[in-house]
């Protein structure tokens, strides 16, 4: 690997590189060796996985490690592992604690290492003479430190975590490309929002790599045989960047993943409801307010539809309801949006209705906000001198200062307090991207420049918003989303894409935004479904985007912008579903039902994210990270273990190819009919409008709800558990009180572990234990088997056989029994209500008699 570093600020020009080796020392966690002309490698382990690099020149001291908290803080201290030095004449060999690690090579003459793979010493990354660490000085150029591999290993494909702007990505096979997602800047011709900058890469060789900066990055993967990533400082003189990164071992993409949101945080788990349906008032002209919040919220319900997040955006604000010139307050008086009912009012029927309340802070406001400074320290703004070309110049946080992120987070609180009574349950922070005119040299509060701080900077406000949130609300989980993300942010918050256009080119980069979000540490990324600049949207496209593939996302928020008129334009405008027309409003309840039934696998899935890092919407490189259709085949994900799920970005009707994989069976969701998966042929299908390709593997467990309007209304006495015949299957279903921070405790979360038998027909519950707020004392389980030729006699824990119904619902009328669908070819068992006893066993199977079919 080279580093090259050019850099401003009148420095020498010149070239140093690595020399030959002098010395070394070790610690039994850290090896550092020193070259004959005084640069240094230093190699750190963090636990028996993951191998930290740092190369510094001639008299540099290393950054403090703290100076990048993309990283956990605690963890420089906390993932301790050793270091085993072996010498070996001509090179040096450094192995991490696990058989399964990490081996690092060094060779002393000259300094070049390698990276390998510790149980067979297969080499992972290497340099050669050429392509090495190196720094030079530009006497008038951008500071850059290049790190260069000397070439690909054979066969080898890397996936690049994060996303271009507008958490856009056009493919997520990035071999062969060269790769640079950061905070816009005026040669970005104008395009600037929502990049998430997430300096982190994994290669199908067996490892993934994170570079430890906020400074631009650039990764070449094997680009005409270039291998290499650099960060650079823009111009800004100042800190040079330090070459600092980690080296995670693999193999499997889930292990990267798990072992990278260790290093830098697990995502912070929302609260339930954030998984249902999110609508805003964003596309209604100067109407919105608690009146009309009430009066859209019933109708809706009333018609049957689902709602659990209202989402304010300017109109709630004193003392105009628009984006500029509106502070963190409710416009109570007379005339304005919230004077009556007033918002004392409209938070208890919200809480009555089980409705929560998204309140947006927008950054360009913040001058207007309560004990604002103006100027830099004591002020609280960056340096106005700097801030010239910069739109609200007069309203830009310097986020790097504490005393800023506490006065924002006071700011915000004078609002979101409970004891206040008002609505506010969760944050929406924008407008943190539109400070690229600032110049890369200007000085921060911190004391480095804005190219080392703006990929950071809404790291910075959510973490002060987290920090703050955790201090003030300790019980109460967070839902706070910004526009853009940098690594590490996923521990205090989320993000979303940004004013996207709505295009079906756009969808299909929503599509692979999601997966390339999730597969870095952002599992919960969201989008406005049917884009926000497409004020009146074709059906085709509500019924495509914004009702079926929108609510197979992580989060569900239509959203667009509003109309400039001063009156409301019409149905196509709104994404509400009663504002459209009869056949948008039942495509819109089709999918509406099926997430809101499906809310125990979502929420389960939501669970296992916040435990491992692993996302909700999974690229198929998670599990078939070795297999070429996997790489091909973006613009359809694992939605779960159980689905394969491909939006088709189109009006529908048009053919696609899906790749179902082989050694596995795949239910057509819709239908049932039973496909064989295949690694030669894809499944061609002709989706209509609104039908979503959704598949279903063999094996798979998948448990519901009842169809609900809201994660408040809903049932959890009663369990329903769609079984697919043809493999053996397990899940693990996760459920909690889904407001508070007490799932982290095993006594106040429940675990219900569901495994199948395929052969037998035996389903096993094992029930849970633990306690939580609202958790039923009896269930009673529908359960459906999928894919069998006929009906057999079933039983439940060794009794006799449960009497035969023409349908589930005369079963369950009885108490309990069996019915079998001759034409979808599904046999239901609903069990008579049983006694929830922490690890007892419910095995419902079949018991080897006939079935006796009612009709006879």
């Amino acid at each position: 690997m080279c580093l090259l570093f050019l850099l401003a600020g009148g420095r020498r020009a010149g070239a140093e590189t690595l020399g030959d080796y002098a010395t070394s020392r070790t610690d039994g966690r850290t090896v550092t060796i020193t070259s004959r002309t005084g640069q240094q490698l230093r190699f750190t382990a963090y636990g028996d996985h993951i191998v930290r690099v740092r190369a510094l020149r001639r008299g540099e001291p290393p950054f403090a490690d703290d100076r990048y908290e993309m990283v956990v803080p605690e963890n420089h201290a906390r993932m301790r592992g050793t270091l085993r030095l072996h010498d070996g004449g001509a090179f040096l060999r450094l192995t991490t604690g696990a058989a399964d690690g990490i081996e690092v090579v060094v060779q002393k003459k000259p300094l070049r290492l390698e990276l390998r793979r510790a149980r067979d010493h297969a080499l992972l990354a290497g340099e050669d003479a050429t392509r090495a660490i190196t720094w030079t000085d530009g006497a008038s150029t951008s500071a850059i430190s290049k790190q260069c591999f000397a070439g690909a290993q054979p066969g080898e494909r890397f996936f690049k975590a994060g996303t271009d702007f507008y958490g856009r990505s056009d493919r997520l096979d990035r071999t062969g490309t060269i790769t640079a997602w950061n905070y816009g800047n005026q040669t970005n011709r104008g395009v600037y929002q929502a990049p998430v900058s997430l300096p982190f890469f994994l290669s199908t060789a067996g490892y993934a790599i994170f570079f430890n900066t906020t400074f631009d990055t650039t990764f070449v993967f094997d680009d005409q045989g270039r291998y290499e990533f650099s960060a650079t400082d823009d111009g800004a003189g100042g800190d040079r960047p330090q070459l600092d990164y980690f080296v995670i071992a693999g193999p499997s993409f889930r292990a990267m993943i798990d072992r990278y949101t260790t290093l830098t945080g697990r995502p912070r788990l929302p609260r339930e409801a954030i998984f249902g349906l999110q609508l805003s008032d964003k596309n209604f002209p100067t109407v919105s307010g608690s009146q009309w919040w009430q009066e859209k919220i019933t109708a809706h319900r009333a018609a049957g539809f689902p709602l659990d997040v209202q989402v304010n955006d300017n109109r709630w604000r004193d003392p105009n309801g628009r984006r500029e010139g509106s502070q963190f307050r409710f416009w109570t008086a007379p005339g304005g949006s919230w004077h009556q009912p007033t918002p004392e009012q409209f938070k208890h029927w919200a809480d009555m209705t089980g409705i929560v309340s998204v309140l947006d802070y927008n950054r360009n406001n913040s001058n207007e906000m309560l004990g604002w400074r103006p100027g830099p320290p004591p002020g609280y703004s960056l340096d106005p001198r700097e801030l010239a070309d910069v739109a609200d110049n007069d309203a830009v946080p310097d986020f790097t200062s504490p005393a800023t992120r506490r006065w924002v987070w006071d700011a915000l609180w004078a609002t979101l307090d409970p004891a206040r009574g008002l609505p506010g349950d969760a944050l929406w922070l924008d407008e943190t991207d539109e400070l690229y005119k600032i110049p890369a040299g200007a000085r921060c509060a911190n004391g480095r420049r804005w190219a080392e701080v703006r990929n950071n900077y809404t790291f910075l406000l959510q973490k002060a918003v987290g920090e703050g949130w955790n201090r003030a609300l300790p019980s109460r989980r967070p839902w706070t989303f910004s526009r853009g993300a940098t690594a590490g942010m996923q521990r205090f918050g989320h993000f979303w894409s940004g004013d996207i256009e709505s295009t079906y080119a756009e969808m299909a980069a929503q599509i692979r935004g999601i997966q390339a979000a999730g597969l870095g540490g952002f599992p919960f990324a969201n989008h406005d479904a049917g884009g926000f600049h497409g004020r009146v949207i074709p059906a085709a496209m509500y019924r495509q985007w914004v009702a079926a593939f929108a609510s197979f996302a992580p989060i569900w928020r239509p959203h667009s912008e509003a109309n400039t008129a001063s009156v409301d334009i019409g149905a196509g405008a709104s994404r509400w579903p009663l504002d459209h027309p009869a056949v948008e409003q039942a495509d819109f309840m089709k999918y509406a039902r099926e997430r809101y039934r499906l809310m125990p696998y979502i929420y389960s899935l939501a669970r296992e994210a916040a435990a491992t890092g692993l996302p909700l919407a999974r690229a198929m490189v998670i599990d078939y990270q070795d297999n070429p259709k996997a790489w091909a085949h973006d613009l359809q994900y694992q939605w779960g273990p159980a689905f394969i799920v491909a939006p088709n970005p189109s009006d529908g009707g048009t053919a696609i190819d899906v790749w179902l994989p082989a050694g596995d069976t795949w239910y057509d969701y819709w239908n049932d009919r039973a496909l064989a998966g295949s690694d030669t042929a894809d499944h061609r299908t002709t989706p209509a409008t609104a039908q979503l390709p959704l598949f279903v593997k063999n094996g798979a467990i998948v448990p519901r709800y009842r169809y609900a309007r809201s994660v408040q209304e809903m049932d959890r006495s009663a369990l329903e558990l769609d079984v697919y015949a043809g493999k053996d299957g397990a899940f693990e279903l996760i459920e909690d009180d889904g407001i508070s921070e007490d799932f982290a405790r095993p006594a106040r979360s429940q675990k219900t572990q569901l495994t199948f038998e395929d052969a037998r027909r035996r389903l096993t519950i094992v029930q849970p234990r633990g306690h939580y707020a609202g958790a039923p004392v009896r269930r009673w389980f529908t359960v459906r088997l999928h894919g069998y030729a006929g009906p057999v006699g079933m039983r439940v824990d060794g009794g006799g056989d449960l009497p035969a119904f023409a349908d589930e619902a005369a079963a369950r009328g009885a108490g309990g029994g069996v019915s079998w669908d001759a034409a979808s070819k599904v046999l239901s068992i609903v069990t008579a209500p049983i006694q929830v006893r922490p690890g007892a066993l419910i095995v419902i199977e079949a018991s080897g008699t006939p079935f006796v079919n009612p009709a006879n």
